[in-house]
């Protein structure tokens, strides 16, 4: 079955992405580590390159996650707080599992690949570090978190905190995740299949 377009929505969140990297201070990663620059120097265009491309790649997986939500008919309106809750916590999950240096949550992100994927989890788990959200990867995680013994550490929620989120943000990343699967089989489809075709049209996709 052919999903409508939401070219509107999808115009909404990317401004509304937008803004809230600006005015939230959320982390995305660049790719490019800070390296010192004397003064009066330039950056050399490829590094300039790299970041820009990176960076685009992160932000298209965050909206096409969005895209995937608002397809299924389970994203709150633009603006709301429920909607900005939604989006910090696209944003930040994926940062966290990029950039943390904290041993709990480098564990948790491992071993749920290892317990949904199997013999593919190193692949996937490589192509997150360089793509940011696959559809693979948001399952693995979230089936992870759902076990009660995740969150027996303290570790974890302390990791997390460190990137404003915790428990109660991955809870609601899980129900949308639920609905959304729910509602794409009533379609004849799946959430796999949903996601893949929005990060396709999102800045960042393999095809550009």
């Amino acid at each position: 079955m052919e999903l409508r377009s939401h070219q509107t929505q999808d115009r909404g969140l990317r401004l509304h992405l937008a803004l809230a990297l600006l005015i939230s201070g959320l982390f995305l990663p660049t790719g490019v580590r800070s390296q010192p620059v004397e003064a009066g120097s330039a950056l050399p265009p490829q590094t300039i390159a790299q970041s820009g491309r990176t960076s685009s790649v992160y932000i298209g997986s965050v909206m096409a996650m969005l895209a995937t939500f608002e397809d299924a008919g389970i994203l709150p309106p633009e603006g709301t707080p429920q909607a900005n809750r939604i989006i910090k916590a696209v944003i930040q999950f994926q940062s966290a599992f990029l950039k943390s240096d904290q041993q709990a949550i480098r564990h948790f992100f491992t071993d749920a690949h290892r317990a949904k994927l199997g013999s593919r989890a190193e692949e996937v788990e490589t192509a997150f570090r360089l793509s940011g959200w696959s559809a693979d990867t948001f399952e693995a995680v979230i089936a992870a978190g759902q076990e009660n013994s995740a969150w027996n550490s303290n570790g974890l929620s302390e990791g997390f905190r460190e990137f404003n989120i915790g428990k109660q943000d991955f809870d609601i990343l899980a129900e949308l995740y639920l609905q959304s699967s729910s509602a794409f089989s009533t379609q004849g489809t799946t959430f796999q299949q949903v996601y893949a075709k929005r990060r396709r049209e999102m800045p960042g996709a393999k095809t550009e």
